[in-house]
């Protein structure tokens, strides 16, 4: 993760339910599968992973990638990196510590493809990120990234029913009423801010995932996803609105999200 990010993401905790999680759960899967069919990564030389949390998408890389390639996983959680650096033997994958935002200066260039699954949008520094990746990429290197519909204004995300009980659980704690205060994601002003690194959006596709509402769930058990919903609540009230929330939902219901994926072409 990135500056603001980096404390909420720090930490063993976090890294450990992180990295059950998308090992066990199909969602995680499901989206690094799309997001290296999209990055074309048969012919790639050399791949950067923003935001490579303990590896999973770096792993997907490597499955793709021809045997003379490399991948550099960059996070700023020293304990993601570490969990990534164990589990991947790959020896043609390495990982650094660091900022997305300080990514120019952390890795070496040049690189012909760049992926970020489930990471961008929580970089508060986007505009840094972008111009670390325009120094870094060489002409006509691809970068593919993902973001939840919901994080997207007119994304036709429907609500589902564990977030609307988790809402009211929150809401009931907390003595008033439940704002979310994440920033919303707008392709078109993204694709503007692109522009003058040098990154062209070329391709902005949706994607639905279908699965059963209690891989949501479990999402939330990472500390560092439940936290940004929850600042005004303490550790117990946190635990206690989750399980509210998981005793009003079933987690066998079937649910959909929807994903944007967005490819950029460095000019």
């Amino acid at each position: 993760m990135d500056g603001m990010e980096e404390g909420r993401w720090r930490g063993w905790q976090n890294a450990e339910i992180y990295d059950r999680f998308v090992r066990e759960r199909g969602i995680y899967r499901w989206l690094n599968e799309r997001l290296v069919e999209r990055a074309a990564l048969e012919e790639a030389r050399r791949v950067l992973d923003l935001g490579c949390g303990t590896g999973a998408t770096t792993q997907a890389c490597l499955a793709r990638l021809p045997p003379e390639a490399e991948v550099v996983g960059l996070d700023a959680s020293a304990e993601m990196v570490e969990v990534a650096r164990a589990q991947t033997i790959d020896p043609r994958a390495s990982f650094v510590v660091a900022d997305a935002a300080d990514a120019a200066e952390a890795v070496e260039g040049p690189f012909d493809r760049a992926v970020s699954n489930a990471a961008f949008w929580q970089f508060p520094r986007r505009d840094r990120v972008l111009a670390a990746l325009g120094e870094l990429l060489e002409s006509g290197a691809r970068f593919v990234l993902n973001v939840p519909a919901e994080r997207v204004e007119s994304g036709g995300a429907e609500i589902h029913p564990f977030q609307v009980a988790l809402a009211r659980a929150i809401e009931a704690r907390q003595g008033a009423p439940f704002v979310s205060n994440a920033t919303p994601f707008d392709p078109g002003a993204f694709a503007a801010q692109a522009r003058p690194h040098g990154l062209e959006l070329v391709a902005c596709e949706r994607l639905v995932w279908r699965g059963a509402q209690g891989e949501l769930m479990e999402l939330m058990q990472i500390p560092a996803m439940i936290r940004p919903l929850t600042e005004e609540l303490d550790d117990a009230a946190t635990r206690e609105a989750l399980l509210a929330a998981r005793e009003a939902t079933d987690p066998a219901e079937r649910v959909e999200v929807p994903w944007l994926y967005l490819t950029l072409l460095r000019r």
